[in-house]
């Protein structure tokens, strides 16, 4: 019974003296001001910075919306025409804008906003916003998640780099454990306060872009996924703050730990970001646009295009029906054979487009795989997927939009085509007249919502990479602990 209550009391005076030196470290800080000054530049940079965004998003969520409507109501207006005629008339599908791109912009800039639909073709994305010019590119690059990823590691380090290491703090390590301080609670405290700082740096970053979130109409599962990016980024600065004490006390000078700690942060937060693509897609290369394109175009247009009856595959189909309605000239079957060819040249394109197209995601995903590897020496490489896949800014975000806007082209020129099969033209006439309005009035486009536990279920990988280095950082603090005593 004694020996507990003597572990309880050996336990409770470790946290007091933990909890003194981090209430000691704050002070110390504060007093300096050199960290608050910067944080305070910084905080007023993301402020404008996300303000700006803010303003941008709303204005583009607008304007997408009327270009909705505007395709809606040109696309009902036809009125009565040929159904194919229509759907080579085609229309536009805006992609929708994600409120949380206010605080994550991640590729949103850099990725089309709007597909072009029509029959025979699978459209790539344009129109994209980076192409709007110096307006857009003002705080190109600056955003809360960008401060948060780059700028605040570098204040942490700046504000504990010589918290354990050089004279002055040498001096006051000798005294603390000369009065009986363990070394355990002395490197504790100093995490702890630094740890703390971190926390209300995130905190004021992340309060500074709620408000612009929220007038972009967030909800659904956009709190969850703030939650999520919040608790990555909480492990991101836990990472660097446990690394700047672990190297402040393995370093016997300050000048040293601060050399050692900026060499980390350029190469972790600036140079292999950069780096990373570059290599991943020297690994694995993608053909370019033009190449891509006459590929496609050269597959489909050896296929059976519904224009043209000579067609062996065609022959086929036609002598297939005959047979099957037991009529001697397709004239006299009870479909229109034009809206038969008409839909196995759809599916034919179709299926054409997709095998390419997969091509170039499969090569994506592998590039991703690439630079997840360099995230052995890089936290932040980690961090930027987790960040932007909840933000709904990453390329699968983007790609869930395109298959989303496919899925609706192929079944909208389908019951197009499939009006022209059912029905055939008046004697005399060439076409069969139907109202477009009325016709693709059930076939309907509707975005995809994001799902929380599959977007944790792909990025669990960069999840667990971040939690390895923030326990490796851990270590090294227990590692620094464990040498005080004997290098002070």
């Amino acid at each position: 019974m004694a020996t507990r209550l003597a572990d309880g009391t050996v336990t409770l005076l470790a946290h007091s003296q933990t909890l003194g030196v981090a209430a000691t470290q704050l002070t110390l800080m504060w007093r300096e001001r050199r960290v608050v000054w910067l944080a305070l530049v910084l905080l007023c940079l993301t402020a404008t910075s996300v303000g700006t965004s803010a303003i941008r998003l709303s204005a583009q969520a607008q304007e997408r919306q009327a270009v909705a409507e505007e395709e809606a109501r040109l696309w009902d207006a036809q009125g009565m025409i040929d159904p194919h005629a229509a759907a080579h008339v085609g229309r536009a599908i805006p992609a929708p804008v994600n409120p949380l791109a206010t605080f994550d912009p991640g590729l949103s800039d850099v990725v089309g906003a709007s597909v072009f639909i029509e029959g025979h073709a699978q459209n790539p994305a344009r129109h994209r916003p980076i192409e709007e010019g110096a307006a857009l590119s003002r705080f190109g690059g600056f955003s809360a998640a960008w401060a948060l990823q780059v700028v605040a590691p570098l204040l942490l380090i700046l504000a504990g780099f010589s918290t354990l290491s050089g004279d002055v703090a040498r001096e006051r390590l000798r005294q603390e454990l000369a009065v009986g301080g363990a070394a355990t609670a002395l490197v504790g405290g100093r995490l702890l306060a630094l740890a703390t700082v971190a926390g209300l740096l995130a905190l004021a970053l992340f309060g500074v872009s709620l408000p612009a979130i929220l007038l972009q109409d967030a909800a659904g599962t956009e709190p969850g996924a703030l939650l999520a990016i919040g608790g990555a980024y909480l492990l991101y600065l836990l990472a660097f703050c446990a690394l700047t004490v672990a190297i402040s006390g393995l370093c016997l000078s300050a000048r040293t730990s601060l050399v050692v700690l900026l060499c980390f942060w350029v190469v972790a937060t600036l140079l292999v970001p950069r780096m990373a693509p570059a290599v991943a897609e020297s690994l694995v290369p993608t053909p370019s646009a033009p190449a891509f394109r006459a590929a496609v175009t050269e597959e489909a247009e050896s296929g059976a295009d519904g224009h043209d009856p000579a067609d062996k595959r065609l022959e086929a189909i036609k002598a297939e029906l005959m047979a099957h309605y037991n009529v001697d000239d397709v004239a006299d079957l009870p479909l229109n054979f034009r809206g038969v060819a008409l839909e196995f040249a759809e599916r034919n394109s179709t299926q054409t487009y997709a095998r390419h197209f997969e091509r170039i995601y499969a090569a994506y995903r592998q590039q991703e795989r690439v630079q997840r590897a360099f995230a052995a020496v890089s936290p932040t490489l980690a961090l930027q997927p987790w960040s932007r896949a909840f933000a709904g800014t990453d390329f699968a975000a983007h790609l869930a939009y395109l298959r989303g806007v496919e899925d609706y082209r192929y079944r909208l020129i389908q019951a197009l085509n499939h009006e022209v099969k059912t029905h055939k033209p008046p004697p005399g006439e060439h076409y069969h007249l139907a109202d477009i309005a009325t016709l693709s009035r059930a076939v309907v486009y509707a975005p995809q919502e994001q799902n929380l536990a599959a977007t944790a279920s792909a990025q669990a990988p960069n999840l667990a990479i971040l939690l390895g280095w923030t326990l490796l950082s851990l270590c090294l603090t227990l590692v620094s602990a464990a040498r005080l005593g004997r290098v002070a």
